[in-house]
């Protein structure tokens, strides 16, 4: 186990820690793929100082691990280092603190997804599987342009289904009118514009009064 105890730590001086642990608690799994193993212990270079009541830890960890190479799968091992740690713990003043956990972390994140023997390694061979960092061989690898395939649809018969026939206009229907029907005038109405019968003694008014005659002659 990494641990620091920090009563151990004087003020304004780095206490350094420097070790070996395991590599099992990297607990990497048996069926990765590509298969991946430890092939050492973590080796691990720390400073610790006291901030106060906080602790912080620089430093850096690495590890050896047996895999094999993505593009010639020959087994190699390779390191996998992180150059950069930082670890800040609060409020641990005159107490043990274990580091394993982090360092563990750090170095499970710095693994890549696939490892190569060397930047130009030329893989193997995909026709006879000669490897070609090893040895040469005279298959053609120059990949074959697929032809077409005749149950493919051909692209002509989405063009066959096309219509470029202009579409006729659609008759515009004209909008129906109601007809208009003269209103019917009421009784009330005409019998207003009638003109009004004079009365018996209006015309008697009218008449010329008959002299009345004298008894002379």
């Amino acid at each position: 186990m990494i641990k620091i105890n920090t009563s151990h730590i004087l003020p304004d001086t780095p206490y350094l820690l420097d070790g070996t642990e395991p590599a099992e608690v990297l607990e990497l799994p048996a069926d990765a793929d590509p298969p991946l193993a430890p092939a050492g212990d973590i080796t691990y270079h720390l400073s610790a100082i006291m901030a106060g009541a906080d602790l912080i830890v620089t430093g850096s960890a690495s590890v050896p691990l047996a895999t094999v190479c993505a593009r010639c799968l020959d087994d190699i091992r390779v390191p996998v280092s992180v150059k950069d740690l930082c670890f800040h713990f609060e409020k641990v003043r005159d107490l043990e603190v274990d580091l394993t956990e982090d360092v563990r972390e750090e170095l499970l994140l710095a693994v890549p997804s696939c490892f190569y023997c060397s930047p130009d390694c030329k893989g193997i061979c995909p026709v006879c599987g000669t490897n070609l960092n090893h040895a040469s061989c005279d298959c053609d690898r120059t990949p074959a342009e697929p032809g077409p395939d005749p149950a493919a649809p051909s692209p002509w018969d989405q063009l066959d289904a096309l219509n470029f026939a202009p579409e006729k206009p659609a008759k515009k229907k004209a909008p129906a009118t109601a007809e208009k029907k003269p209103a019917k005038k009421s009784s009330a109405v005409s019998s207003e514009k009638k003109p009004a019968k004079k009365s018996s003694a209006v015309s008697s008014e009218k008449k010329p009064a008959k002299k009345k005659s004298s008894g002379k002659k």
